[in-house]
């Protein structure tokens, strides 16, 4: 039951620090266009005013924003729930291995 919770807990949490962190990446990856690029971003491929070169641009720059934004918020989330809850967040590499050089309570004594 609990690792349920903790499950729901992270996913929630992740939640909650991903929605500013994905704000702020949209305006970031907008004012890079706006400084790499006169005018708006062809935010439509199909536009037949847009060019390739544009398109293929905002393709990569808007890319790139998304794996910062994803690594902020999945490195970022498990720094502060680390500090709150004293363990490693559900799911995680760390945590499978922190629970297996854990000995089992059930588990007989040598």
């Amino acid at each position: 039951m609990a690792s349920i919770v903790n499950k729901a807990g992270w996913r929630i949490f992740t939640i909650v620090v991903g929605i500013p962190v994905g704000i702020l990446t949209k305006k970031g990856v907008e004012r890079a266009w706006a400084a790499a690029r006169p005018g708006d971003p062809p935010r439509k491929a199909k536009d037949p005013e847009a060019r390739w070169s544009d398109v293929l641009g905002w393709a990569a720059l808007s890319t790139v924003g998304v794996a910062i934004a994803e690594l902020v918020t999945t490195k970022g989330a498990a720094t502060v729930w680390r500090s709150l809850v004293g363990a490693e967040p559900p799911g995680t590499s760390s945590e499978e291995k922190a629970t297996k050089d854990k000995p089992r309570e059930d588990a007989p004594a040598k």
